[in-house]
């Protein structure tokens, strides 16, 4: 248990210049500072358990320039795709193009991809919270299809023969396209089918080279160069979808 005096994951604030910037606080197992600012303009940062609120501050302060720069630059991307009713005629994605969705009464629970058309058959055709169900577990059956065979791609480019397991899991993520965990563990967000290919793409490169160079240093830019030149234009990209 953690010895730590102040709570994990509130929201707190800090200034810089005559902006105000709210932050959530995490306190982790961790030897350094890490600050994340996402698309939806959600700021975390991330300390080791003995940190103290005046170092914290302090590092805040050093990278403020940066925080107001990221901000500023999501700006342009807002608002991001608006939440999904569920309803005939709604547009869905998958790697980057646009189908419409169909909802019909039938004696199953069925999602296909047809033509142009995602063609939902359902018992419950009024029951929006039940088709969001079948249109994600659709997503996610193909997010892991897709995925598997593009890391694939990859894997031996930058891991080399040094790597013989690698362990990768799916699920929703609100606010992350991608993540990867101290421990080589990555975690790519099912909705990351809904992107175009090389968008995909981008986050596994990305998340792969973690696995080499775990902080965004000069040594991972480097890998990230050498392996996707275009890496940056393809991450804009991206960021136009925002993680919904």
């Amino acid at each position: 248990m953690s010895n730590n005096p102040h709570p994990s994951g509130l929201l707190r604030e800090f200034k810089y210049g005559r902006s105000t910037i709210e932050y959530q606080l995490m306190f982790e197992d961790r030897k350094n500072l890490a600050i994340t600012v996402n698309p939806d303009k959600s700021v975390v940062v991330k300390v080791p358990l003995k940190s103290s609120l005046d170092e914290i501050q302090a590092k805040l302060d050093k990278r403020g320039q940066w925080i107001v720069k990221q901000l500023n630059y999501f700006d342009k991307f807002h608002p991001l795709q608006p939440e999904r009713q569920y309803v005939s005629g709604e547009t869905h994605y998958y790697l980057g193009r646009q189908y419409r969705l169909k909802i019909h009464k039938g004696p199953d629970n069925t999602v296909k991809l047809i033509g142009k058309f995602f063609i939902a058959q359902t018992t419950k055709p009024g029951n929006r919270e039940h088709l969001k169900l079948l249109m994600n577990e659709w997503y996610a059956i193909h997010a892991q299809l897709l995925l598997d065979r593009r890391v694939k791609l990859y894997w031996e480019q930058i891991l080399r023969s040094g790597f013989r397991h690698l362990e990768i899991q799916y699920r929703p993520m609100k606010r992350r396209w991608g993540s990867y965990s101290q421990n080589g563990t990555i975690t790519f967000n099912i909705e990351l089918v809904k992107a175009p290919l090389n968008c995909i793409d981008y986050v596994i490169v990305h998340e792969l080279c973690h696995l080499i160079h775990p902080n965004h240093d000069k040594g991972f830019y480097r890998l990230m160069e050498s392996i996707m030149p275009e890496w940056r234009s393809n991450k804009e990209k991206l960021e136009l979808l925002g993680a919904r």
